[in-house]
């Protein structure tokens, strides 16, 4: 039986000794972990890269919508502010004071030897300023709404021919309050004040006596802003 003599075994096993040493698969198994580290930052680096830029498109568009926002925040609060304001137009134009009803009235009122020569009416609105909720310690305190205040006032100037002097102005002042328009509208104190007396004059061949009177209508309170 022939017997094999392997030469080479010394160097064979000498470089399998060298292809099993730890020390170079560790630093085989080393560099493979940094490789995979490497590409994991790449990677995490490229992912944070792409959310980065979509944010800043994201915010990009939220600041345009919120713009957009204000602009149509603001064109609501004008078109409030307007419809408030024809709104209160539209009261003030349907519940207007109707003069009519004054001629009318006096019409309806007259008194033997009085004969009126003058009507002079003054009306004026005052603004009465509202308060915004607030709150203390007791709670809140609800606000008030700004109104308007409407006041009108009728000057009359007549001329009493009567006999006597100015006999007939008493008279004539019962017949205004007496008058049923007179009675629902004039100031529930204040009603009607005797402003002026004149001396007596004479006009042809009649002697009159000048007086002027002043009625003073209920006061009207109205929201500024509905």
């Amino acid at each position: 039986m022939p017997v094999r003599i392997n030469l080479l075994a010394e160097a064979q096993a000498a470089e399998e000794m060298r292809r099993k040493d730890p020390v170079k698969r560790a630093i085989w198994i080393g560099g493979f972990v940094v490789f995979l580290s490497l590409l994991a930052a790449v990677t995490l680096q490229l992912k944070i890269s792409r959310v980065r830029s979509d944010t800043a498109a994201l915010h990009g568009s939220w600041n345009a919508i919120e713009v957009k926002v204000k602009q149509v925040e603001e064109h609501r609060r004008a078109t409030r502010v307007l419809e408030s304001k024809l709104s209160a137009l539209d009261q003030f134009a349907t519940n207007r004071m109707l003069w009519g009803n004054v001629l009318d009235a006096l019409q309806h009122t007259p008194v033997e030897k009085i004969q009126l020569v003058h009507l002079r009416t003054e009306q004026s609105f005052f603004v009465n300023e509202g308060a915004k909720p607030r709150t203390n310690d007791s709670g809140v305190i609800p606000g008030k709404p700004s109104t308007v205040t409407e006041r009108i006032v009728v000057n009359i100037d007549g001329r009493d021919f009567s006999a006597r002097q100015a006999d007939q102005v008493p008279h004539f002042k019962d017949s205004l309050m007496k008058s049923p328009y007179f009675a629902g509208h004039l100031h529930k104190t204040n009603k009607i004040q005797l402003t002026s007396l004149s001396a007596p004059q004479l006009e042809g061949s009649r002697m009159f006596v000048g007086f002027g009177l002043q009625l003073f209508l209920e006061d009207k309170e109205r929201l500024l802003y509905e």
